[in-house]
């Protein structure tokens, strides 16, 4: 298909065609397509950098694609042993570390169904939704760890630097797991997400998200935010709500694009370090980061 030209909006809504836009994934909507595969396997092979991470401690990293692939398939084998199949849901109480990247992709390669859950939520938000989505794992980290505590009927939690003895050590487990696990194939009306909304105007609601909402990923990163493959992008939304889910993690690797974590919570002049270090060139935010400034 011949791409629409974006002279202005009436002539690229009239020339646009979905086919075009399909024409972008690996896989196929109708037939079989798998998140992980459009998010990281495909632009694995070229030593690229999937995430930029500045870590609480001052310690900074990267991680590359093809490492991403590894540690998603670990996870994905790991999550196989412990029963998990295509459309379990799988709860991620985690901060923004390279953790975080490899059980969001990790449980997209299984082909089950991600649920991002806010750090900053304490144990009631956090039962409300996990027990809201059924959710058959939680993966979480020692610092969070605590809040589960009084969770009735908690999932089996895998967690980082566990300590409590029914818990699975996650780094552990994963070292245990071979790097190869053959993505499951979905279709386009199955769930890849589940979100919750906010509760500010009464209990939480569940919102399911199909792998069709990968088009208007692909859309609202290419047009939406103008990422263009020579920038340098940061979306400083976080990860347990919806914008940085989408945003700051599926819509740039989608594009096979770097993205960037910056684990310190927000402060002026930590995050413009992170800023100038990386020379951030597209910035990207939730609205309510903006109103905090």
């Amino acid at each position: 298909m011949i791409q629409p030209k974006l002279d202005d909006y009436q002539t690229f809504y009239d020339q646009f065609d979905v086919a075009w836009l399909d024409g972008h994934f690996s896989g196929s909507f109708a037939d079989g397509i798998n998140a992980c595969i459009e998010c990281v396997d495909r632009h694995a092979g070229e030593g690229r950098i999937a995430l930029y991470w500045e870590g609480m401690d001052g310690t900074s990293g990267t991680v590359t694609f093809e490492e991403l692939h590894a540690q998603s398939a670990r996870l994905a084998n790991l999550l196989t042993s412990l029963g998990v199949g295509p459309g379990d849901r799988i709860a991620g109480l985690l901060p923004r570390t390279p953790d975080l990247l490899t059980v969001i992709f990790g449980t997209l390669r299984v082909g089950a169904v991600y649920q991002p859950l806010f750090i900053a939520f304490g144990p009631k938000a956090i039962q409300q939704r996990v027990q809201g989505s059924g959710a058959k794992v939680i993966v979480t980290d020692s610092a969070n760890r605590p809040k589960l505590d009084d969770m009735e009927a908690c999932p089996l939690a895998l967690v980082s630097g566990a300590t409590e003895t029914d818990d699975v050590d996650l780094h552990a487990a994963l070292s245990q797991q071979t790097d190869t696990f053959e993505p499951v194939m979905r279709h386009g009306d199955d769930l890849c997400l589940m979100m919750f909304t906010s509760g500010t105007t009464g209990a939480p609601k569940g919102v399911n998200v199909p792998l069709t909402s990968l088009r208007e990923n692909w859309m609202y990163m290419t047009y939406g935010l103008g990422l263009r493959p020579e920038e340098t992008f940061w979306n400083i939304a976080d990860p347990g709500w919806a914008y940085g889910l989408y945003h700051a993690v599926i819509g740039p690797l989608l594009l096979g694009h770097a993205t960037t974590f910056q684990e310190a919570p927000f402060s002026v002049d930590g995050w413009l370090e992170t800023m100038l270090k990386h020379e951030i060139t597209n910035l990207a935010g939730a609205p309510t980061a903006y109103r905090m400034l």
